[in-house]
């Protein structure tokens, strides 16, 4: 008895994942589906792949030898796919976007995936960059784009280009157009959470001056710092794009600082051994999106 590919998948992701529940929820199956595919897989290869580890699944010598084979076998099997038609490659893709970043590009990332991949599931978390590097970590996501990711062990990094951000504030405060830390360290200021890329850009343009800003307060959702410094109610810094239709309409105007502040390196990453057909199909559609809209700047130094 020949083994098949979808038993191999099964075999590659309940060693990865450490469990078959897991590997049940990311292939989007039943449990009963993966543990018959690898004792079938088991009795096609005539090994024992996994020994019970507590509550978890170990693999045993014959799996850990297998493992890279396994890996090599889906990509090559992935790649085989998308040389015939790559508006064949189906199945389900989990997919994270820095917020800042989904505001302006995830209306054409849509209208790309449909049109290229129609068959292709795709479901969008959208977050700060640095949720979504743990969530990719721990295999909740496929495949994130963030902005100056920390950088975790077994991801691959793919870069996009440079996301322009500035400081942003309402025309009522009359300032600028040109600030230093000085200007603005007094205001009120709201930023995401701390670790996020926005929270170490606030931190470390002050920092250039020896300053702290005496009020920041903090927000999850970007479109809302958005609306609070629309509003009045904070200054922010924020991607450029994002807010051109505030600019446009006369109600927030862009500050010049100085020094100029890090802007934000965006990439593509996901799980290393992680470039399924599902994943490589959504990255070369965002990268044809954002080539569309000309939205990052690219080779340029932050």
């Amino acid at each position: 008895m020949r083994f098949t590919i979808a038993q191999i998948e099964a075999f590659f992701w309940t060693a990865r994942l450490g469990s078959l529940s897991r590997a049940a929820s990311h292939l989007h199956m039943a449990q009963p589906t993966i543990s018959l595919r690898l004792r079938d897989l088991e009795a096609a290869l005539a090994v024992k792949l996994f020994a019970r580890n507590g509550r978890g699944l170990a693999l045993t010598a014959d799996g850990l030898a297998l493992l890279p084979r396994a890996s090599a076998l889906l990509e090559e099997a992935d790649r085989i796919t998308l040389q015939t038609d790559p508006a064949v490659v189906t199945g389900s893709i989990r997919v994270g976007f820095a917020e800042g970043f989904a505001m302006t590009c995830l209306p054409t990332l849509l209208e790309t995936v449909r049109a290229d991949h129609p068959l292709l599931k795709a479901e969008y978390v959208v977050s700060i960059s640095y949720e979504l590097e743990r969530e990719l970590s721990d295999r909740h996501l496929d495949l994130a784009v963030l902005v100056n990711p920390t950088g975790r062990n077994a991801m691959r990094l793919v870069p996009l280009g440079v996301q322009d951000t500035a400081w942003a504030a309402s025309v009522k405060w009359g300032l600028g157009p040109q600030v230093r830390p000085s200007d603005l360290h007094h205001l009120p200021i709201v930023s995401n959470p701390p670790r996020s890329a926005m929270f170490r850009q606030i931190k470390d343009w002050f920092a250039t001056a020896g300053l702290e800003p005496s009020r920041l307060d903090i927000c999850s959702s970007v479109a809302v710092i958005g609306h609070l410094v629309s509003s009045g109610a904070a200054l922010g810094v924020l991607p450029v794009r994002m807010i051109e239709p505030e600019v446009e309409a006369g109600r927030v105007q862009v500050l010049r600082p100085t020094p100029d502040l890090i802007h934000g390196r965006v990439y593509a990453s996901y799980p290393e051994g992680g470039l399924t057909a599902p994943v490589n199909s959504m990255l070369k559609s965002i990268q044809k999106a954002l080539a569309t809209i000309n939205y990052l700047k690219v080779n340029v130094e932050a």
